[in-house]
């Protein structure tokens, strides 16, 4: 009688640390998860230019802090942190981009041809990867990366109003 108690708390005792270790396996693959997503954003650098005759604006997002200038000497760069709420919200957005489809899109107007609109592109370097529009109309992007862009320059705005 001793001898299968002692089977059955055996057999017990494996299934409590089988679901143990699943649910560690589990943690174990949510963090990493997570890790491999921060790792990606502090590897990620998002650039917009945008530049005519009288007129240079550039800003740069880099893991959690946005640079931007309007100084073509980029002599005068200001830094800032930015809040988790707008860095949560700009990370949707990127994720909802195909960076590989960048050189691809086309602008929706042609005005920076003929000086009608500063010239503007956008790059996100992931790595070793680099991908980059074709110039379109600063304040008309195209429809993909429109609301990227509104971000980015309400981040800024927000900044250079305090």
């Amino acid at each position: 009688m001793k001898l299968i108690v002692c089977v059955i708390f055996m057999f017990i005792s494996a299934k409590e640390c089988d679901k143990k270790q699943l649910a560690s396996e589990n943690i174990s693959e949510v963090m990493t998860t997570e890790l491999a997503e921060l790792k990606m954003q502090d590897r990620m650098k998002i650039s917009y230019r945008a530049a005519t005759r009288g007129f240079y604006l550039q800003i740069w997002i880099e893991g959690d802090s946005i640079k931007y200038t309007s100084d073509n000497t980029l002599k005068a760069i200001s830094i800032h942190q930015i809040p988790i709420e707008e860095k949560e919200d700009l990370m949707k957005l990127i994720g909802t981009l195909d960076e590989k489809t960048l050189p691809d899109l086309v602008a929706p107007s042609t005005r920076h041809q003929f000086d009608g609109a500063a010239i503007a592109t956008l790059e996100i370097t992931n790595g070793e990867d680099s991908y980059r529009t074709v110039a379109f109309d600063h304040g008309n992007a195209p429809k993909s990366i429109a609301l990227l862009v509104e971000k980015m320059l309400s981040i800024k705005t927000m900044f250079e109003k305090q």
